[in-house]
């Protein structure tokens, strides 16, 4: 039986990241029911109960190292692990991994990351010391190909594939359909689902989107479900801008205040009309339970996943405009079954091209 051990960012509440870890074991799972997983996780207990995997501490260097001999392939990802944006630390925490079991000469692969930005040369030297040493280097998108072939000046192969959550299993819409009843959502009204997060510009993202959800109220009279992915770090960004909407507005609003899993939040999107999003496994989310969206980008991830569906996002954060986002949801309204039809074809597309990660991870196992 083949053993891996697993590195992300598992096990902080990140929604976006436990689904990271539920597609990444599902793809794998498909490919070879019997592989052993092992995942470092913040709270091992979580990740035990949620994944039916093992877990173990993701700081205990002891219980890494013991995992590691054991071990037959080192995985880092999947996620955006390799980048000193939004941490100046984790990138080293992520390197030190990959160091250690080359240490250790063990079978080590990149798997559906999101490389970059790296902005300190100490961290784009390393990684690049790094990278020519892992077997196997697999990016999720084509812009951290680019990243690691011209700013790293790396020459190797990168397999480019897509973000490991499209190999996740589907759940059924009931189980959405019976958490926004328990809201008392009106039923007679479409429904737009809202994400967003914390950024350095928070006062600016407030106030836009308290313009926004008026004029969605104004306009359309649709029912507006704020929904959090990191749960309680975006619960206050939308305890802000729910506290400075007018009272005809919060009529409208509704708002899911307790913590769900993976299945309830794809489940949720899948019923609702539309949605706009500033996390990418929001907008994720609702491609592969096809709900039309617009993007709200904070970073070039973002970008790089709507190019992927042919689209650029309405916005970024630094010119986040309320006018522009109503103009492109009534675009997509105005256009529902042409979007519908896109994200259809997309989601094929990527669930089957995360295969060839899968069948790469398998080749690799195999030729140990």
């Amino acid at each position: 039986m083949y053993k891996l051990l697993v590195s992300g960012y598992y096990g902080f509440n990140n929604i976006g990241d436990e689904a990271i870890l539920k597609g990444l074991i599902d793809g794998i799972k498909e490919e070879d029911e019997n592989i052993n997983i092992t995942v470092l996780s913040k709270y091992p207990s979580f990740t035990m109960k949620k994944h039916k995997v093992k877990a173990i501490n993701r700081m205990n260097i002891f219980k890494i190292i013991k995992e590691l001999i054991d071990t037959d392939v080192f995985i880092s990802g999947g996620g955006s692990l390799l980048q000193d944006i939004t941490s100046k630390r984790s990138i080293i925490y992520y390197m030190s991994l990959i160091f250690l079991a080359k240490l250790m000469n063990k079978k080590t692969m990149i798997y559906s990351q999101g490389i970059g930005p790296i902005n300190k040369n100490f961290n784009k030297k390393l990684l690049k010391f790094l990278l020519n040493k892992v077997d196997i280097i697999n990016v999720r998108d084509y812009k951290s190909k680019e990243f690691i072939l011209k700013e790293l000046k790396l020459d190797k192969d990168v397999l480019v594939t897509v973000d490991t959550v499209f190999k996740m299993k589907k759940p059924s819409l009931k189980i959405g359909k019976k958490i926004l009843s328990n809201l008392n959502i009106d039923k007679n009204k479409k429904s737009i689902g809202i994400s967003i997060r914390p950024w350095m510009n928070n006062n600016l993202i407030i106030e836009e989107i308290c313009k926004f959800c008026v004029e969605i109220n104004k306009n359309l009279d649709y029912n507006i479900v704020f929904i959090p992915y990191h749960y309680y770090a975006d619960l206050s960004i939308i305890d802000e801008v729910v506290k400075k909407l007018d009272l005809e507005t919060k009529e409208s609003i509704y708002f899911l205040r307790e913590y769900m899993y993976v299945d309830e939040y794809l489940s949720i999107v899948g019923n609702l009309d539309y949605f706009v999003g500033m996390r990418l496994h929001s907008l994720i989310f609702a491609s592969i339970m096809k709900v039309p969206s617009i993007a709200i980008s904070y970073d070039p991830k973002i970008d790089s996943f709507m190019k992927s569906l042919d689209k650029t996002a309405s916005c970024d954060t630094d010119n986040i405009d309320s006018k522009k986002l109503l103009k492109d949801l009534k675009y997509i309204i105005k256009n529902t079954d042409d979007e519908i039809d896109l994200l259809s074809k997309k989601t094929d597309e990527f669930s089957n091209k995360a295969k060839t990660h899968n069948k790469a991870l398998l080749n690799l196992l195999k030729n140990k």
